[in-house]
C-alpha cells in the first residue's frame, strides 16, 4: 500500500504541476497588482464637482468610450461593468472581452485613458475561465481534488515512516545505526 501510495502520489504531482505552477504565477500577480503598474492602469483624476447632480450620466460615460471604436466596447452590451469612483471623479467603463478599460471624466463626459486590464486576464488565467466554462467548472474541481488527494497522500507517506520506526523500537528491535557501531 505505501508503495503504491508513492507511485500514486507522484504521477498525480507531475500531472497537477502544470496547474499549480499556472495557479502560483498568477496567484502572485494578483496579490501585487497594486504595486505593478502594468498590470492595472492607474486612476486618473475627474474634474472636481459640489454636487452629484453635476456628474455625467451613465450613459454619457457609456457613450464617450463607444466613441473611441474599440472593437470590444461597441455598445452596452459589450460592457462588464462601469464603476464610478467619487473620490476621482471617474467612471471605469470595463469591456466583457478584450479586457479594456476606458477612464471617463465624470464632470466633462471626456475620455481621459484607454488601456489593456493585464489583471482582468491574469483573473481569467488564475481561475481557469480564459480556456473556456468547461475548464473553469470542471478542470478547475478536479484540480482541487487532485491537490486534496496530493495533501492526503503526502501526509500519509510522511506519518508511515515514522510510525513504523516507532513500532519497531516499541518491539525491542536493534536500529540499523546502533547494529553498526558494533
Amino acid at each position: 500500500m505505501y508503495h503504491g501510495s508513492r507511485v500514486w502520489h507522484r504521477w498525480m504531482g507531475a500531472g497537477a504541476a502544470l496547474f499549480l505552477a499556472s495557479i502560483a504565477v498568477t496567484g502572485f500577480l494578483l496579490a501585487n497588482k497594486g504595486r505593478l503598474s502594468w498590470m492595472r492602469p492607474p486612476e486618473a483624476e475627474g474634474g472636481k464637482f459640489e454636487m452629484l447632480a453635476e456628474v455625467v450620466t451613465l450613459d454619457q460615460a457609456a457613450q464617450a468610450a463607444f466613441s473611441l471604436g474599440h472593437p470590444e466596447l461597441q455598445s452596452h452590451k459589450d460592457i462588464d461593468r462601469i464603476d464610478y469612483r467619487p473620490k476621482s471623479n471617474i467612471f471605469k467603463v470595463i469591456s466583457k472581452d478584450g479586457y479594456r478599460e476606458v477612464q471617463v471624466d465624470g464632470k466633462s463626459g471626456e475620455v481621459l485613458t484607454s488601456s489593456f486590464r493585464a489583471d482582468q486576464l491574469t483573473e481569467d488565467i488564475h481561475d481557469l475561465s480564459f480556456f473556456g466554462d468547461f475548464f473553469h467548472e470542471w478542470l478547475l474541481s478536479l484540480v482541487a481534488l487532485v491537490l486534496l488527494a496530493l495533501s492526503v497522500s503526502g501526509t500519509y507517506m510522511f506519518i508511515v515512516p515514522i510510525l513504523r520506526r516507532r513500532a519497531f523500537r516499541k518491539r525491542g528491535g536493534v536500529s540499523a545505526k546502533k547494529t553498526h557501531e558494533r
